[in-house]
């Protein structure tokens, strides 16, 4: 794995840091570990930091993998904030996770996830 995570719970909702490198795999991985870990906690809201992971700028076709793979893992049972460096923010991965049933949006800092993340809408 070029990449490694930790998982957190916090009140209302699990943490979830990710650091090293980018790389599709593991983070199609991610998807599983999420829903496993959500099931175990019985806890269905996270939020993962993807802020300290090099190599952001990710190819579109990547991009639209991962929104198909949360869609198709995580679907609308899990409410997840992504959190990914600003200047990489890209709506497509969400548009088609969310086109295809996933509960996720992507915002560029964590104050903004946690306010997402703890609302009722």
């Amino acid at each position: 794995m070029k990449s490694h995570y930790s998982i957190e719970k916090r009140p209302g909702y699990l943490y979830m840091v990710v650091s090293g490198e980018y790389d599709l795999s593991d983070f199609k991985e991610y998807f599983k570990i999420v829903m496993e870990r959500c099931e175990k906690e019985k806890i269905f809201k996270i939020i993962v930091n993807n802020l300290d992971v090099k190599g952001t700028d990710i190819p579109m076709v990547h991009r639209f993998v991962l929104g198909e793979e949360i869609a198709r893992v995580i679907g609308s049972k899990i409410r997840g904030a992504v959190v990914w460096p600003t200047n990489d923010v890209d709506r497509f991965t969400e548009t088609v996770a969310k086109n295809r049933g996933g509960n996720m949006q992507l915002f560029g800092d964590l104050e903004s996830a946690e306010h997402w993340i703890l609302s009722d809408s």
